[in-house]
């Protein structure tokens, strides 16, 4: 009722109608959920934020996940959310199901600044992920890195060869031959908020290419955000842009060629919310994995 009140007083804004739209398919997919299954993953989650969740192994036991909890290497906090700085957290689980103590990844991979929203190579040699660094009261500004692998312990993180110090760059997504990266930035040139963008790697000369915009198709004046490229080449993101449940959605876009993909579906309840829904990740080709929300119950 209150967004149709709006378009009829400010037609010129589709706010208005886009709002009314999205409140009707709200309860349209309420009413008819898809046959996903969503439970809380108690055993780990904290009052803190607990979020962006990775694989850190082939056989889908190990899940990397940022959290603002206890414990996070800097034990500073961000004063822009209220909560500690970031670290990346790892957990296991056992043949019963039961998910092990969260132990947050050592130096230097995890510093007293930001680190979160990360992936994994499909060799479970290399990680790429995002740092947030805040230098003499500045204004935060996030960055992507890369860190290798060396048995058990990680590498000097590497900043990637796109990134520029005055833009925000998070949330990587990898395809299976590391030869595209998708991520989220505000640099210019996109749609509007954060939008997806993706560089393409030259093994000549082992550098990443500059930014490139996914485009309209995919991007909107919204955010766009946690991408995940599935095994199949579906993109998986999430928006406040296309029209959803609230705040951040989750959607998907089958691939359509190389670094195409086509019509944005969003995926309904109950796997989206009136809260946020972000940074879903599959168990290979499973239709099965995890994800974030801040959805009432947690």
């Amino acid at each position: 009722a209150e967004y149709n009140t709006y378009k009829k007083e400010v037609p010129s804004d589709k706010r208005g109608e886009d709002g009314a739209k999205s409140c009707e398919l709200a309860q349209k997919w309420k009413d008819n959920p898809t046959r996903f299954k969503v439970e809380n993953m108690q055993q780990i989650n904290t009052k803190d934020w607990d979020y962006a969740p990775s694989f850190g192994d082939k056989k889908y036991t190990t899940l990397y996940f940022s959290s603002t909890r206890e414990g996070a290497t800097g034990g500073i906090e961000d004063g822009s959310i209220g909560e500690l700085f970031a670290d990346i957290f790892e957990t296991k689980v056992d043949k019963n199901g039961k998910w092990s103590t969260p132990t947050v990844l050592a130096s230097p991979l995890n510093t007293k600044w930001n680190e979160a929203a990360d992936v994994m190579n499909k060799k479970q040699s290399v990680m790429y992920f995002t740092r947030c660094n805040m230098e003499k009261n500045a204004e935060i500004k996030c960055q992507l890195y890369i860190a290798n692998k060396k048995g058990t312990a990680w590498g000097d993180p590497i900043k990637m060869d796109f990134c520029v110090d005055s833009n925000n760059f998070g949330h990587p997504a990898i395809n299976a031959d590391e030869t595209v990266i998708i991520y989220s930035s505000d640099i210019q040139g996109g749609q509007g908020g954060l939008d997806l963008w993706y560089s393409v790697y030259d093994k000549k000369t082992k550098t990443w290419g500059k930014p490139i915009n996914l485009g309209p198709d995919i991007n909107t004046g919204g955010d766009e955000a946690f991408p995940y490229i599935h095994d199949d080449g579906t993109l998986y993101f999430s928006s406040t842009g296309w029209l959803g449940m609230g705040g951040y959605d989750i959607f998907k876009a089958e691939k359509k060629g190389d670094n195409k993909w086509g019509s944005v579906e969003n995926l309904k309840f109950p796997l989206n919310s009136s809260g946020d829904d972000f940074g879903i990740i599959f168990e290979g080709k499973k239709e099965k994995g995890y994800f974030t929300s801040n959805r009432a119950g947690g």
